[in-house]
């Protein structure tokens, strides 16, 4: 059975987010970087939204520029490890190798590096 994966990636210009079902993409987003998310729980609470929506918990996988963005997100504590919650599970990690293609949304910008990262909660990072 195919999993939702949500794959977070936020940087100094932007935080990129990727939802994908199997090999398919649901849903791509670019939204402001981590310095303008000005309520400390915007990003969990969106998490939480979207977990609710699917009817089941969310494997997330974070890989950021800076160690502190997943902090000022709510994704990690202040020692960098992931949250988890009864609507999701916070993998931290860096880029991942490329793998088979799925289908894709066309149009918001190249995601493929997001794409590797969603392998991390396929076990090949653990």
């Amino acid at each position: 059975m195919d999993e939702y994966k949500v794959v977070v990636f936020p940087s100094s210009k932007w935080t990129r987010l990727l939802l994908t079902l199997g090999p398919d993409e649901l849903l791509r987003a670019i939204l402001p970087p981590p310095s303008l998310v000005r309520h400390e729980r915007a990003v969990p609470t969106f998490l939480e939204g979207l977990s609710m929506w699917l009817d089941r918990p969310l494997p997330v996988v974070l890989s950021a520029d800076d160690e502190d963005f997943g902090f000022r997100l709510g994704l990690t504590d202040p020692l960098g490890i992931g949250e988890r919650s009864l609507y999701y599970r916070v993998e931290v990690t860096e880029r991942a190798r490329r793998r088979r293609r799925g289908a894709r949304i066309r149009g918001v910008g190249d995601f493929s590096d997001l794409r590797q990262l969603r392998l991390v909660l396929d076990g090949e990072g653990r």
